[in-house]
């Protein structure tokens, strides 16, 4: 969580963004998680300084499954160590779309898992996967593959430390979700406690959770979710004003219907 504020100070001082968490759960446990970060508020700021920033077009889809299996034969070749930790980004897709004509900036990430307890383990997976070695393993020399490795890279782990800095319980019955002891303690190390609420930087970042569900929500105790209009998820959207004032603020239980 420590790693996430310094992050987002440094990119939401230049950027406008929505970053935004989406969850599905199957009955079975399993389950999608997607981050994506949508810059698109910050490309329609742009054509207003007329800056020629982000004006080549990329559109990029690598599904690592995919990825590692073309290139079975050269990661044979890898220590087994370096195998082992390529491969652990299979269940991972990337896309990356930057369009100056539509003003369209996003970055998708997406993880499927089979339990879970493997929504802790996110964040260090992307850490200690070396996605660089994919670029020079293919030696096309392809940028927009190098876009991709770059975002990926440890340096900017700390964007994905969010599905990493909470315990999170589902059963049919329920589910629950708590920032862990060692996040919260982070986060109110690194607390801004000169931010006020009508600070203009605040709304330079959206944040938004959402999770669906294969039950249908009766209620929930975080007076700051939506449920969604199926009942079947909820939605929590904060700024960075709140995120920074409350390291609980997206601690939530959800009580499904019998």
């Amino acid at each position: 969580m420590k790693n996430l504020l310094v992050v987002l100070l440094i990119v939401f001082s230049i950027l406008s963004c929505e970053i935004r968490e989406e969850y599905t759960f199957n009955k079975d446990g399993s389950g999608v998680y997607e981050m994506v970060l949508d810059f698109s508020d910050f490309m329609k700021m742009k054509e207003e300084n007329d800056s020629t920033l982000f004006e080549q077009k990329i559109d990029t889809l690598i599904d690592f499954a995919v990825l590692l299996e073309e290139k079975r034969d050269s990661i044979a070749q890898l220590p087994e160590a370096e195998q082992a930790r390529l491969q652990s980004l299979k269940p991972l897709k990337f896309e990356m779309k930057v369009n100056d004509t539509t003003k369209q900036m996003l970055m998708n990430l997406r993880y499927d898992f089979e339990d879970i307890s493997e929504l802790e383990k996110f964040a260090e997976t992307i850490e200690k996967a070396n996605i660089k070695a994919l670029d020079e393993l293919s030696g096309t020399g392809d940028p927009q593959e190098n876009t991709m490795s770059d975002s990926l890279q440890p340096t900017n782990s700390g964007l994905f430390e969010m599905a990493s800095s909470f315990h999170t319980k589902f059963s049919s019955k329920k589910f629950s979700r708590k920032i862990t002891d060692e996040a919260r303690q982070e986060a109110l190390k690194t607390q801004d406690t000169t931010m006020a609420s009508d600070d203009p930087f605040a709304d330079m970042l959206k944040f938004k959770q959402v999770f669906r569900f294969p039950y249908r929500v009766r209620a929930v105790d975080n007076e700051k979710a939506r449920i969604l209009s199926d009942f079947k998820g909820i939605e929590l959207e904060v700024n960075m004003y709140d995120l920074n004032k409350d390291p609980d603020i997206f601690n939530v239980e959800v009580l499904f219907e019998k």
